[in-house]
């Protein structure tokens, strides 16, 4: 067990030092981020009446300011990216030296993939709570103890279900090659469906109650809300149940994916 643990934190240390030697790429990555958040504030504030309390999709202005804010930090934050690596590794012929050795790809890609996340973790923190300040002492955003626990909680769910959906996404891998621009539009409409660009709710009563039953609002969504006060504490353990199914659900796909992947890759050859 300890020699598991050692191996799989040999490559946690992997993705840690790849964080940092491309530190200047993911600031970069966050810069990129503030164009939509000032777009959208623009947008936002022009449609909402100076100093009135109306709500436009639920939302009065407050609380979508700082639903902008925090739903594009959280979208980079468990962004991926391990997808390419994978495919190359099939396409190329990569994945062997996988296979014949005593590491799980799927365990060496996982701990890679949270090693990474740590020191961006660290960096998406400071950079949220700057903002946070801001719009708590410009715009009187009340924030609370118990909704910033919990919602940590719920970025570490939102980093396992979306690795596990671009896993899923990544297994296309073994039927299909060239693959890279069908991951950036799966990425844009899963990260639409996932509340990063608008809250659901903009999709109407119906499409909001589809989405909400899909597995990516916990992705961006859900973290989201928690932290801006829109899900209480006390209610958001049936959400957590709720992504914790789809954990389970998408864990038993990719295993019959990466299954019959593997068949066909040993099949078809290198």
């Amino acid at each position: 067990m300890s020699d598991v643990i050692a191996k799989y934190g040999r490559c946690f240390g992997v993705g840690l030092r790849n964080s940092f030697a491309y530190r200047i790429n993911f600031a970069f990555s966050f810069l990129a981020a503030l164009s939509p958040v000032v777009i959208q504030t623009a947008l936002w504030t022009n449609l909402y009446k100076p100093g009135s309390a109306d709500l436009l999709f639920g939302f009065n202005y407050v609380q979508m300011i700082a639903y902008t804010v925090i739903a594009n930090l959280v979208s980079r934050l468990v962004r991926t990216g391990f997808e390419y690596e994978m495919n190359t590794d099939i396409r190329t012929g990569g994945l062997d030296r996988f296979l014949v050795k005593p590491i799980g790809y799927f365990g060496f890609r996982m701990s890679v993939f949270l090693g990474a996340k740590a020191a961006q973790t660290v960096l998406t923190g400071m950079v949220l709570a700057a903002a946070v300040a801001v719009m708590t002492a410009f715009l009187g955003f009340p924030l609370h103890g118990a909704a910033v626990a919990t919602f940590a909680g719920s970025i570490l769910v939102a980093l396992m279900l979306n690795f596990l959906i671009f896993w899923c996404v990544g297994c296309v891998g073994f039927w299909l090659t060239e693959i890279g621009f069908l991951f950036e539009a799966v990425r844009i409409i899963i990260i639409t469906a996932s509340g990063g660009i608008f809250p659901l709710s903009v999709f109407g009563d119906l499409g909001e109650r589809i989405l909400d039953a899909l597995p990516f609002r916990f992705t961006i969504q859900f973290p989201t809300e928690i932290l801006c006060g829109r899900i209480p504490v006390h209610e958001a353990a049936s959400g957590f149940a709720l992504a914790g199914a789809w954990i389970a659900a998408l864990a038993l796909l990719d295993r019959f994916l990466w299954n019959r992947g593997v068949r066909r890759f040993a099949a078809v050859g290198s």
